[in-house]
């Protein structure tokens, strides 16, 4: 999912690049929590702050993009991208959990269920749709997790909201197995545990997620991430067979772009409004929110700019350490 006109993240960059201020493309294993993903990331590449733009279920594996230092800043931006999935329904078991590690509730004969049976079901989960998230999800009740909550045995009342199915299709269909794998991209925030526990109950025997990997989210690739294990390899000096790094500009390249004089850095940075006279140059990408640049192309801040109304709201200001300058000349 290469976004137009954008670099892309494959091949060996033939030398050890810093991991400091950068987004990395990690393959999270099976059974590892995304939380000690990055854990063991911000131990390994010795970074203070390190944070990833969606989490994976334990149970799942896949693309976790992990943003460094002063990177972390654009994690939010890449919450917005939208993610693709493949998954193992399992018919005929219903969990708590809506995937495999929960307690089985109720189990039916799928036998009957035909391929073209869940090709029905399925076409009616594209485009927009209303979802309930998994009582055993992170979102929070009250400011407590609705998990921690139905561990506890207390009542969750997880309310639907609106998420979007871009494209989902069978891979596979396992009559014999009871199974069937769907390749799915999807909006933010779209449970493929919901999409599966729903569609096993409009084919009336219940399912749950057996299997779970991300395949993308943006433009990103988990072909071109690398596991834990291949990450310790680079850091004592082997050379990286992926390019499993992008520099902020790499992974912002879809954004517009604003560069201003120098004169106007310091108005930029206090979140104040510069005039249209202090802009060098403003290119259009296929998103309107723009990344500012002063002359010495310093990444400054990220921005909504409204050029008629001349309006301008400041998403992130960065002060200090030039490090987008140093990320361009270091990605060269």
């Amino acid at each position: 999912m290469a976004r137009k006109n954008c670099p892309t993240a494959s091949g060996d960059r033939g030398g050890m690049v810093s991991l400091q201020n950068a987004i990395l493309l990690i393959d999270k294993d099976v059974d590892v929590t995304s939380f000690d993903t990055v854990n063991r990331l911000r131990k390994l590449t010795g970074s203070k702050k390190a944070g990833h733009s969606g989490t994976l279920d334990k149970f799942a594996s896949g693309l976790l993009v992990v943003c460094t230092g002063q990177a972390t800043k654009l994690t939010r931006f890449f919450l917005e991208d939208r993610k693709r999935y493949i998954g193992t329904v399992r018919l005929g078991i219903r969990t708590d959990t809506d995937d495999k590690s929960g307690q089985v509730q109720e189990r039916r004969d799928p036998s009957a269920v035909t391929e073209m049976d869940v090709a029905a079901a399925i076409s009616r989960y594209i485009g927009e749709i209303r979802q309930k998230p998994p009582l055993f999800s992170a979102l929070k009740i009250k400011g407590k997790r609705a998990s921690d909550m139905a561990r506890n045995g207390d009542p969750v009342e997880l309310g639907e909201r609106n998420v979007t199915i871009y494209r989902m299709d069978i891979k596979e269909f396992d009559n014999a197995g009871n199974r069937f794998t769907i390749d799915v991209t999807c909006s933010k925030g779209t449970y493929i545990r919901s999409l599966a526990r729903d569609i096993g109950d409009d084919l009336g025997v219940g399912a749950h997620l057996e299997a779970l990997r991300r395949l993308e989210s943006g433009f990103f690739s988990v072909e071109n991430a690398v596991t834990m294990a291949e990450l310790g390899d680079y850091i004592r000096g082997e050379t990286a067979s992926k390019r499993f790094i992008s520099s902020p500009r790499e992974a912002l390249c879809e954004y517009s772009c604003c560069t201003v004089k120098n004169t106007a850095r310091n108005k930029v940075l206090n979140g104040a409004k510069f005039s249209p006279e202090d802009i060098l140059n403003m290119s259009h990408g296929e998103k309107k929110t723009c990344i500012i640049l002063d002359e010495n192309q310093n990444f400054i801040a990220i921005a909504d700019i409204d050029i008629e109304k001349w309006q301008i709201e400041y998403l992130n200001t960065f002060h200090g350490d030039d490090w987008f300058a140093n990320q361009v000349t270091e990605w060269q």
